[in-house]
Formats: C-alpha cells, sequence, structure tokens
C-alpha cells in the first residue's frame, strides 16, 4: 500500500495494469518496444507464471535516461548502477515489489526483434511482443532449464516459426559449435 492524495491508501497496481501502464508510458513518448518473456510466451506456447515484466527496448543503453523519464511516473524506479546498464545492455529496474528487466539495443539481432515485433491482444488493447523466433533465440541464450521447456512447448504448438531464423541468429549469437546452437538446431529438426 502507499498513500496517495489526501492521505488514502491506494492499493499497488496489478501485474496485467502494470504491463499495460509501461506499454502506454513508452508508447506515449515514442520508444519502440515489445514484450518478451513470459507475457510473449504465452502467445505462443502454454502460458506459466511469472512476477516480472520483461520490456526490450529498442534503444540503444546510452539511453536509458528516456526510458527512466517515461517510467519513473509509473513508480518504476531504475537502479543506480548506470555503468553495469550500459557494458551489459539490460537493467533490472522495481515497480515496487515487481521486477522490470528491461533490455536495450546494443546489436543487429535487436534490431531483428524490432522488425519481428507482433501485435497482440492483451485485454482490450494490443501491446507489441517479441516474434517467436526472437523470443526463442533469447531463451536458448539464456539457456536456463525452463527456457528449454519454453522452447519444446513453443516448437510443439507453434507452426508459423521461422527455424531458419532461428538457427542464423542462435549461431551468430552463440557460434556454430555452441552446445545452446547444437541443442537448438536438434529440437529445431526433430520438431521440424
Amino acid at each position: 500500500m502507499r498513500v496517495g492524495e489526501g492521505g488514502r491508501r491506494e492499493s499497488e497496481p496489478a501485474l496485467p495494469d502494470k504491463i499495460s501502464a509501461i506499454d502506454g508510458a513508452l508508447t506515449a513518448d515514442r520508444i519502440d518496444h515489445a514484450f518478451g518473456g513470459a507475457l510473449a510466451l504465452a502467445y505462443y506456447a502454454e502460458p506459466r507464471m511469472t512476477i516480472d515484466i520483461d520490456v526490450n527496448v529498442f534503444r540503444p543503453p546510452e539511453h536509458h535516461g528516456a526510458v527512466a523519464d517515461a517510467l519513473l511516473p509509473l513508480g518504476v524506479v531504475p537502479r543506480d548502477d548506470t555503468a553495469a546498464l550500459e557494458r551489459d545492455g539490460q537493467a533490472r529496474w522495481w515497480w515496487n515489489r515487481t521486477p522490470v528487466d528491461l533490455f536495450f539495443s546494443y546489436d543487429p539481432v535487436h534490431e531483428a526483434m524490432r522488425e519481428g515485433v507482433r501485435r497482440v491482444f492483451f485485454g482490450e488493447e494490443r501491446i507489441p511482443i517479441l516474434g517467436p523466433e526472437h523470443l526463442m533465440v533469447c531463451k536458448a541464450v539464456y539457456n536456463r532449464p525452463k527456457d528449454w521447456i519454453d522452447i519444446e512447448q513453443m516448437l510443439l504448438l507453434g507452426d508459423d516459426i521461422d527455424r531458419s531464423e532461428v538457427n542464423d541468429w542462435i549461431g551468430r549469437i552463440a557460434g556454430a559449435g555452441d552446445p545452446r546452437s547444437v541443442r537448438l538446431e536438434e529440437l529445431l529438426g526433430r520438431d521440424a
């Protein structure tokens, strides 16, 4: 709870309301973006629970100030470690108890992600999400056990995935002999 005007207690917005507000704030400031993570996954595979909001911001890391200016009025608080943000191209900011994970653009794959954005219904409105190919590449790069389960689900339920796009990007990012590339290539071939 927080205290609003006149001393009234205000409850924290629900996760869907936060997603809509983030989309609205970034759109109003003309900051191209797309939601990723479990939110995007829900449109391509079996939905799973999440407590965070993953946002790909199609601006370079050094433009994080414009993103902060857009999100701060909502209550999203940037971390102070700008050197790490600019070095890594990502940051975890907080909206009360909700992590907001931001991924900035620093590689050609991010331009491909921007071009491949899909707009989907989220309640009564439409929001941008990563295309399935780029979401799959992100999941393979992160290489967590839950990501491989997500990839298998996407392949089981999705029939419009451009497998060559996935293979091209994972090969470019991780390298042809990298275990992540090999594993993803096997999954893509097996489920073709």
